[in-house]
């Protein structure tokens, strides 16, 4: 009774506000519900019935809500969570009565909301557990003028899906553990608006879409923060991008033109902003700094790209990277700690920027001042600013305390096992007797992990058929290969390179399962050519959770995948949640190696990907994934040459190991560092930032 109160209050507060809005002038927007005329009850607390929508017998499912109300009714929901798949039909405005604990559950259907009416308002609610097909999603919107606020959006393929849907917003929102956050397909003149997305394989997702901004949004601990692909009139404003994965970035620009960035901070990604194959990018006004290989990189015939009053600072490879592209830079305080500026068969303007010193620029490794690095480029640098540029950079810092989302890494359904268990501690008696435990005695098992693997004794338990030891440290790695388009090629993994793998990690005690097809999973996937960051998540969801997000190999098995050619050479990544996933594209590899076994060179690859997965990343070591040790005549090469790991891009196809750090000076133990916790357990915040 007071919850239903406490809603009557509400709705008085609501017509109150909504009038006095209207008296002064600005309105309620186009693009909204802007009143109701009428309000029906939901609440899963009827089970009894009478039903008839009112505040005395409100209807126990938000579907007969739905049907039952007129255009332009209020359906209001109290705290629960209700297990439906809905249809929103017609105008109406959709609140929960708490976000948090007003629940919509999809139960793995294949689309929570479905959104076939315009002017549709959903407010206050909490969306999760779509399926994992391509375009299932929480939310799926196919019509115009729709509206969006303080929702949670967690456990689906896409939070919310903008297909076709235009005029449309999404203000205050949280995503997370969602293949992507927001995917907007299609799409022509949307907002959105102070969003937090965390622990998405993309944050939000634009492609084939126009006049699009993005203001006051978060995206920390992504893949890919913010994804941008065959768009054009994009617009973020004071967003932020920080913390996303070491080896994917915090904003992705493929093929894109009309670009704006403005008054943004992207910080501690791997790539602070990357652009391809697009035109007309303005950054201006933003401070790029801590990113772990590029703050902004820039290539594939990318032209008209400004950069202006930024801070490019304290990246830790390298501050601007330009390859066969043209930019402007201007007016910027530009001091990284290997190269500022690197350039390859580029045109260049650089002029009128400070290099942290008063003498500008260098072409030598300086402690106080910026380097050069150019071939085969036209690169323009004098005048030089003397003075730091105080009006550059953003007008604001980052608080990470501002999305206040409370991420649980244990698994939302516990893995069902066979066989008797008399103590109901979850592991059958077989398990227990096999291991040493009394199967008379309730054990914590899904929170004992007694060798340190990062496998719980659940998990153990689930591995037992593949000679899995929860005293003795496993790793499981599951391998695809996308058929190659060569013939008389192949992308799978040979089992002699395989194996030598296999001893490396033997002699640490390390037992490491390799699955290509003998350990339940391991397929060859139907050729796919020229794929995205944005089709590589759907593959991963594919071919590895097969579509289904409670699939009990994601949290023991980490994913590799071979294909020729993938939007990188070879780079982890994160499908959903967390980074527990690599890619490894040979033909690209080959080309550089022309004369290297194929196989061989994938399996080089795939070892020192894994090690990313376990938890080695820039941020470890100067030495890791540092592109300036491949040049002999650099003092990074000298600083780093007794770094002798694969995880060194000096060693990456000369050594077949990670280092145990006894090489002397510059070495470090890679070994000892390894994290067996992190595939599953997945943060990117600065651990030391160690500079190279």
């Amino acid at each position: 009774m007071k919850k239903r109160f406490l809603a009557m209050l509400a709705s008085l507060l609501f017509v109150l506000t909504i009038a006095n809005s209207m008296t002064f002038g600005e309105q309620a927007k186009a693009n909204t519900v802007s009143s109701f005329t009428g309000i029906i009850y939901v609440d899963d607390d009827n089970e009894a019935g009478p039903w008839d929508g009112t505040l005395e017998h409100p209807y126990q499912f938000i579907q007969d809500g739905i049907d039952n109300a007129d255009e332009e009714y209020k359906i209001h929901i109290f705290n629960g969570v209700y297990y439906e798949n809905l249809i929103v039909d017609k105008k109406l405005f959709i609140e929960g009565e708490n976000p948090q604990n007003t629940i919509i559950d999809g139960n793995y259907g294949e689309i929570i909301v479905n959104v076939i009416d315009k002017n549709v308002k959903i407010t206050n609610l909490s969306i999760r557990n779509s399926d994992g097909f391509k375009n299932n999603a929480g939310i799926k919107i196919h019509t115009n003028d729709n509206l969006i606020t303080n929702c949670i959006f967690y456990r689906t393929k896409t939070g919310v899906y903008f297909d076709g849907a235009n005029f449309s917003e999404i203000k205050n929102c949280k995503f997370y553990s969602n293949g992507k956050g927001i995917f907007l397909k299609s799409s022509y003149s949307c907002n959105i608006a102070d969003c937090c997305f965390t622990h998405n394989s993309i944050g939000i997702d634009v492609d084939m879409s126009q006049n699009i901004k993005i203001e006051g949004s978060y995206a920390y601990t992504n893949g890919i923060g913010y994804y941008i692909n065959n768009s054009k009139d994009i617009f973020f404003l004071k967003c932020a991008a920080f913390n996303n994965n070491d080896n994917q970035g915090g904003i992705f620009i493929y093929g894109s033109n009309s670009i704006r960035i403005s008054d943004c901070n992207v910080k501690h990604n791997g790539l602070g902003t990357s652009i391809r194959q697009s035109h007309e990018i303005d950054i201006s006004d933003s401070n790029y700094f801590w990113n772990t290989h590029y703050a902004i990189y820039v290539t594939e015939d990318s032209t008209k790209i400004s950069i202006n009053k930024c801070n490019v600072f304290e990246n830790f490879r390298n501050g601007i990277q330009i390859f066969d592209s043209s930019c402007i830079l201007k007016n910027n305080n530009i001091y990284s700690h290997v190269f500022g500026l690197w350039a390859e068969q580029s045109s260049c303007n650089a002029r009128n920027n400070w290099w942290g010193s008063p003498l500008g620029p260098t072409f030598i490794e300086s402690n106080v001042r910026d380097r050069l690095f150019f071939r085969v480029a036209h690169l323009m640098i004098f005048p030089w600013r003397i003075l730091k540029i105080r009006s550059a950079g953003s007008s604001w810092e980052i608080d990470e305390d501002f999305c206040d989302v409370e991420f649980n890494a244990s698994r939302f359904e516990e893995i069902e096992l066979q066989g008797i268990d008399l103590d109901q501690d979850l592991l059958p008696d077989w398990w227990e007797l096999k291991w040493g435990y009394d199967p008379l005695t309730w054990n914590d098992h899904k929170n004992f992990d007694p060798d340190g693997d990062g496998l719980n004794n659940m998990e153990e338990c689930y591995t037992d058929k593949w000679g899995s030891n929860p005293f003795k440290r496993d790793i499981f790695i599951e391998c695809d290969w996308i058929k190659s388009v060569y013939p008389n090629v192949t992308n799978k993994p040979q089992r002699k390179y395989i194996d030598e793998m296999i001893v490396q990690f033997a002699k640490r005690d390390i037992t490491l399962h390799f699955d290509d097809g003998s350990l339940g999973g391991g397929e060859e996937i139907p050729t796919i050519i020229n794929f995205t960051h944005s089709d590589l998540t759907d593959i991963y969801w594919d071919y590895f959770l097969h579509n289904d997000i409670i699939n009990p190999r994601k949290g023991i098995f980490h994913y590799s995948l071979v294909c020729d050619l993938g939007p990188a050479r070879g780079f982890s990544f994160v499908g959903v949640d967390h980074l527990d996933s690599f890619c490894t594209s040979a033909q690209m590899i080959q080309g550089s190696f022309p004369t290297r076994p194929r196989a061989e060179l994938i399996q080089s690859i795939i070892f020192h990907e894994l090690g990313h997965t376990l938890g080695l990343t820039v941020d470890d070591h100067g030495g890791i994934d540092n592109e300036a040790v491949t040049l002999p005549f650099l003092v990074q090469y000298l600083k780093y040459k007794n770094y002798k790991s694969i995880m060194n891009y000096h060693y990456t196809y000369k050594i077949f190991d990670y280092s145990d750090g006894t090489n002397g000076k510059g070495d470090f133990d890679d070994w000892s560092k390894l994290d067996p916790h992190f595939f599953k357990n997945t943060h990117f915040e600065v651990a030391s930032a160690k500079l190279a």
